[in-house]
């Protein structure tokens, strides 16, 4: 327990209280002005069981009259330009999902220490590493900023070890030709359009249910269609607005077969009104919902269908026929440029992370390169 002893000079006059108190078997002891002061710093003390790094801390946080790292937080959303309102909306679930007690700390005030107990916190309540990492890379951002406000010199983020992703399998599933003809063989036949252009195309679930007529060239020499649109997430709902990213306002060739499968589809459709619903007589878009569940439906009837080739150890999701899509390009020689772009990737690193293990020669020819290396060593 923390004592509080008045000193007083020669003439018995009070000059000052100094507090003492025992920190992991060490007598410390600190002098102040005044008894408010003194009866202050014991609180603090005897409320962190005489934690002595604590306890400054914690005065420190009292004293001082910057913003809350949620203030801050909250500032830095604002001030974000060319964001989509998706974005914005994930941000603001950050802040009132996984912020904790790190959102009421001073922004000067909060250290690496408070940034480990944040990790750790998260890790405890179920998040998975990539929550915990997209949560952290707000904060940084929103800590870079309080940092060009002048709020705090530097940003404690910085150098954090991240908890990593140590699952054994895969998140995208590849599936075959044959098993995706399966699935869309149970699908209800009004949506099984919309399943063989995304197999035929690879395109985004969002980027499909926003395309209109005029988005297609099904007589060209080379059919296509064009990207230039998207339903996403806004604050009230969903909407149509720009893509994903800058390099997802693309154009995509077609195969005649995927034409085949949607022309009819495409030329009843009315102008400017989108082509693929999940029924003919709907009134609500984009339904994105619905289409989860068609395809899901779709999946669970063919995996219990008595010939049954999908032979698979989980559920695919409606993204994985996108990653089956680039397994097949790769499969086919098209190189991971040349896919980057037809997915619309904003970076090929995307690309090269999530598909570079399916070219198929990659690892023989790096294998070939670093044998001829070493014998032109050699010999000279």
């Amino acid at each position: 327990m923390a004592t509080i002893e008045i000193r007083k000079n020669s003439a018995g006059k009070i000059t000052s209280y100094r507090v003492e108190w025992y920190d992991k078997g060490v007598r410390n002891r600190e002098t102040l002005a005044t008894m408010e002061e003194a009866a202050k710093w014991k609180a603090l003390l005897e409320a962190v069981k005489h934690d002595t790094q604590a306890a400054t801390r914690a005065a420190l946080r009292q004293s001082s009259q910057s913003p809350s790292f949620k203030a801050v937080a909250l500032g830095h959303i604002e001030r974000l330009i060319n964001v989509r309102e998706y974005t914005t909306k994930r941000y603001h679930g950050y802040i009132k999902n996984h912020l904790g007690e790190l959102g009421h700390l001073p922004v000067d005030q909060v250290t690496e220490d408070d940034l480990i107990r944040w990790i750790k916190s998260m890790t405890q309540k179920g998040c998975s590493p990539k929550t915990v990492a997209n949560v952290h890379g707000f904060i940084h951002a929103a800590m870079n900023s309080a940092v060009r406000r002048r709020l705090r010199p530097d940003n404690p983020c910085n150098g954090r070890l991240l908890p990593k992703d140590d699952g054994t399998e895969d998140k995208a599933m590849f599936l075959t030709m044959d098993q995706m003809n399966h699935i869309i063989a149970q699908a209800n036949e009004w949506q099984r359009p919309m399943w063989l252009l995304l197999i035929g195309s690879g395109l985004r679930l969002g980027e499909a249910t926003a395309l209109t007529r005029s988005d297609f060239q099904l007589d060209a020499e080379t059919p296509s269609v064009r990207i230039t649109k998207a339903y996403q997430e806004m604050q009230d709902g969903w909407a149509v607005g720009a893509p994903k990213t800058k390099k997802a306002r693309r154009t995509v060739a077609l195969a005649p077969s995927t034409v085949e499968a949607i022309r009819a589809r495409v030329e009843s459709a009315a102008p400017g009104r989108p082509i693929f619903t999940v029924s003919p007589d709907t009134l609500v878009y984009p339904q994105h919902r619905q289409w989860l569940d068609g395809w899901y439906e779709a999946v669970k009837a063919a995996e219990a269908s008595q010939d049954n080739p999908l032979n698979i150890n989980k559920r695919p999701r409606i993204h994985d026929i996108r990653h089956s899509h680039a397994s097949m390009m790769i499969a086919g020689g098209m190189n991971l440029y040349e896919l980057a772009n037809r997915l619309g990737h904003e970076s090929i690193i995307t690309t090269t992370k999530t598909y570079g293990h399916l070219v198929p020669d990659a690892h023989f020819r790096a294998a070939a390169m670093v044998e001829t290396a070493l014998n032109h060593s050699i010999a000279s």
